[in-house]
């Protein structure tokens, strides 16, 4: 199950976990126009649990997905051709 939180200023507070790493890629998935994307962000600042991010990418009324990115990143490989056919289960 995918769970987003809307972005109301320039900056966001997101989970740590939300952050994907995919590679020498760190991105978050961004939900606008009812499609999802994986932009680039930048830190502005770190607490134990939590993540403020900035970025050129989002705006606000975008959300950022926080929940469910297992899911969002093996459709993105599926999608783009990054999985062997039969093992994208």
């Amino acid at each position: 199950e995918l769970s987003r939180v809307k972005v109301s200023s320039d900056s966001i507070e997101i989970p740590k976990s939300a952050i994907v790493t995919a590679v020498a890629e760190v991105n978050v998935f961004r939900y606008r126009g009812g499609f999802y994307k994986r932009i680039d962000f930048a830190e502005v600042n770190r607490s134990q649990n939590k993540v403020r991010i900035r970025s050129k990418d989002i705006k606000p009324g975008d959300e950022i997905v926080v929940h469910g990115l297992g899911f969002l990143r093996i459709s993105e490989i599926s999608a783009f051709g990054g999985a062997p056919e039969g093992h994208s289960h």
